[in-house]
């Protein structure tokens, strides 16, 4: 996934890393039932847990960690990644979310990763309508092609209901995308993958992109780890 930091994507895998001043003018797309704001503190922290993982944490209404593995790293307090509509309005955002292989590929502009995961906002709504939500929003950011004008292929949201590693119910939604004409940098397949958890009046949810098919993407069962990991702080 390439990404840019000195403006706002031109594609449909260009992340913009920007200050969260400039995501909290422009912001205004989420859905009624979301809490807070994307610049009220940054969304992500990590530590290092046993086994050399980082535990990253979300904001004050997430009351949830997750994990990640090696070859991840985390974006900068206040950044932000984001996709934009053709107005360029933000349709989806994540505050310093964890990036993997960071610099993937040398042949496009500017930096680049395989996939990124981070905390979606929280949310009043329970967490079969806050995952499915959450992951129709990022179909629809994701699905816009700002570099050929173009909305790429979507497949329908696959909601279930899950159980995290250290047992506590979620509801998980999923949806791919295709790509029609993938520049030297994308893969021919994305996926967005949402895990929602009720933590007691708020409901937080773990949110991943990553490439598909590709040599250097995220392998499967690492992704299931991550999504696994999710688990609340509070109770």
């Amino acid at each position: 996934m390439p990404t840019r930091t000195d403006r706002p994507p031109a594609s449909l895998l260009v992340l913009a890393a920007v200050t969260t001043a400039l995501v909290l003018v422009t912001s205004g797309v989420v859905a009624a039932g979301w809490a807070g704001r994307l610049g009220d503190r940054a969304l992500s922290r990590a530590d290092r847990a046993a086994g050399g993982a980082q535990v990253v944490t979300g904001g004050e209404h997430d009351a949830a960690v997750f994990e990640v593995g090696d070859g991840w790293t985390l974006r900068p307090r206040g950044t932000s990644i984001f996709y934009t509509d053709a107005e360029g309005r933000i349709r989806a955002g994540l505050d310093g979310a964890a990036v993997f292989r960071d610099g993937a590929c040398a042949a496009g502009q500017g930096a680049s990763n395989r996939a990124f995961a981070g905390f979606g906002r929280p949310s009043r709504l329970p967490a079969r309508r806050t995952s499915r939500v959450l992951a129709r929003q990022w179909r629809d950011a994701l699905a816009h092609d700002d570099r050929t004008a173009t909305t790429h292929e979507a497949g329908a949201l696959r909601t279930r209901e899950v159980q995290l590693d250290d047992g506590s119910g979620a509801v998980r939604t999923d949806v791919g995308l295709r790509i029609a004409e993938p520049s030297a940098c994308e893969a021919a397949r994305v996926r967005a993958s949402v895990v929602s958890l009720e933590t007691g009046g708020w409901t937080s949810s773990v949110v991943l992109v990553r490439d598909l098919g590709v040599p250097d993407a995220l392998d499967d069962a690492d992704a299931e780890r991550l999504l696994a990991s999710l688990r609340p702080t509070g109770r």
